[in-house]
């Protein structure tokens, strides 16, 4: 058994650049902006890793990967021995009561205009745990 969490190989992930009337008119290949390129990074248990840098260098997009709301497009995510670079939105469901992201921004992790306990319990509500909440909220 292993006691890695997490690895990255590889990891890239693209974005298509919006083509102009003109530039589709002449079939002008798409063009696209690679927002993280080649990140690999190996995380056991019991370890923390905190991505540092400038903004626009790629850390969300990164961590957006891992938990696979943006699709890489190449390179792969293997956490817990599986696989996962591929998962279905319906397959990453079980995965995401474990996998989170904290941003660096309060602002962009917690909404000044819900109470604390709201933004606490809603991700407990959405993965299920309605009956033991009110334990895990206190």
């Amino acid at each position: 058994m292993t006691d890695q969490l997490l690895e990255l190989k590889d990891l890239h992930v693209d974005y298509p650049v919006a083509r102009g009337l003109m530039e589709s008119l002449r079939r002008r290949p798409r063009q696209q902006v690679s927002a993280v390129d080649g990140v690999s990074l190996t995380l056991d248990k019991g370890e923390m890793v905190a991505l540092v840098g400038e903004s626009g260098c790629g850390k969300t997009t990164t961590a957006q990967a891992i938990v696979r709301m943006v699709e890489p497009t190449e390179g792969s995510i293997i956490f817990e021995g599986t696989d996962i670079t591929h998962f279905s939105n319906r397959a990453m469901r079980p995965l995401r009561r474990r996998l989170q992201m904290i941003y660096q921004d309060p602002y962009e992790s917690i909404d000044p205009r819900f109470r604390v306990r709201h933004t606490v319990e809603e991700p407990l509500l959405v993965h299920g745990f309605r009956k033991d909440r009110e334990s895990r909220i206190n």
